[in-house]
């Protein structure tokens, strides 16, 4: 018997509901442990070892902050109304205390319907710009801790996508990453339970067959990383899109916060604020892709971490973080960096999500 049948009705829909959360890569690093009725036990599950997976699992944090906000949407629509605590780390897991009370103020949020059908969208997008109206719908979205930076503009946007083309270049030839991206691409799906299907790259044909083939053998990848493959695929991957787009745009903070306990609820609530953020401009019809490779290497330039045994891309991270430092909206931290605007087309293949069953832990059945 499927674990998820085990619960309330109520429980079973808001979560199956919940789970459609972004994460890197579709990793979906959580679990669930039903304490009782109103009350689940959530577990962030930060990867060790993972390039990406930079200072402390923050892109992680982030992730689970955008698990947290579908939550808080998704339970007024079975009477319910969420909360919240952190209530620590330990060996890597975070522990979140979730708090489901009974509400029979009614209503559903928005942005519920919006929960599902928000995605990643990595093609080129048409250039027209976003409204005045558009941006501060999008921008009431934010937490008023949280500065929002655009960059509209075609000098601006090909500034920003050239950070992003060096962060690529980056991430295609350090051999730490070459196991994870053999981990993640999907070739068989054009939806993907587990990973990204590999037509949901941005990438056309040939290429991806080129990818499929370098891939297979870390031998092949070198070679294909001498003959320029990492530089062709930037040019797809990140400065087409940059320039086809209406904007990126950056989640800046102030101040970080002071100790590790306060640090990550502040990236949990960062998550908060990106996922109402991505909602909305869902329901206003833009596409969205984040673009988080340059704050990871960017991050190991700024602090000197030997991230990768590949000594000129430890040399590319310092020039990207001098560039970010000078780009992104200085002083403040960058913590989410996106692309956004008006998708030609309706997506074919996408990221979709594990089973609920596969995200519940042991624990009482009610």
């Amino acid at each position: 018997m499927a674990i998820a049948s085990t619960l309330p009705p109520a429980l079973e829909k808001l979560l199956n509901v919940a789970r459609w959360a972004p994460s890197g890569d579709n990793a979906q690093p959580w679990t669930f442990r039903i304490d009782s009725e109103d009350r689940i036990t959530l577990h962030i599950h930060c990867a060790a070892g993972n390039v990406y997976e930079y200072a402390d699992g923050q892109p992680t944090l982030i992730s689970a902050g955008t698990l947290l906000e579908n939550i808080e949407i998704a339970a007024p629509a079975f009477g319910r109304k969420a909360s919240w605590r952190y209530q620590g780390c330990s060996n890597g897991v975070h522990a979140i205390e979730i708090s489901l009370q009974q509400s029979d103020t009614g209503g559903t949020s928005p942005l519920f319907d919006e929960i599902g059908r928000r995605s990643v969208d990595r093609r080129p997008f048409r250039t027209r710009a976003l409204s005045k109206d558009q941006k501060s719908a999008l921008a009431a979205e934010v937490s008023r801790d949280i500065s929002l930076c655009w960059f509209e503009s075609l000098a601006d946007r090909r500034k920003v996508a050239g950070l992003t083309r060096l962060a690529t270049e980056i991430r295609l030839r350090i051999p730490e990453t070459f196991e994870i991206h053999n981990r993640i691409v999907d070739w068989d799906n054009l939806k993907s339970e587990h990973g990204i299907p590999a037509r949901a790259l941005g990438l056309d044909p040939l290429t991806l067959k080129i990818m499929r083939w370098t891939l297979a053998r870390r031998a092949r990848t070198e070679i294909s990383n001498r003959l320029g493959s990492p530089t062709f695929a930037a040019l797809q991957m990140d400065i087409l899109p940059g320039i086809f787009s209406a904007a990126y745009f950056a989640f800046v903070i102030e101040k970080r916060a002071p100790d590790p306990a306060a640090r990550a609820i502040q990236l949990l609530k960062v998550g908060q604020s990106v996922q109402r953020f991505w909602l909305r401009a869902t329901k206003l019809g833009l596409a969205m892709q984040p673009c988080l490779a340059p704050l990871a290497f960017a991050h190991y330039g700024r602090t000197g971490e030997n991230f990768t045994s590949h000594a000129s891309s430890l040399r590319a991270a310092a020039r990207l973080a001098l560039r970010m430092d000078q780009a992104l909206c200085r002083p403040g931290e960058p913590v989410f960096l996106g692309r956004i605007g008006w998708p030609r087309t309706s997506l074919e293949s996408r990221s979709v999500r594990r089973p609920l069953m596969e995200l519940m832990e042991p624990g009482p059945r009610l």
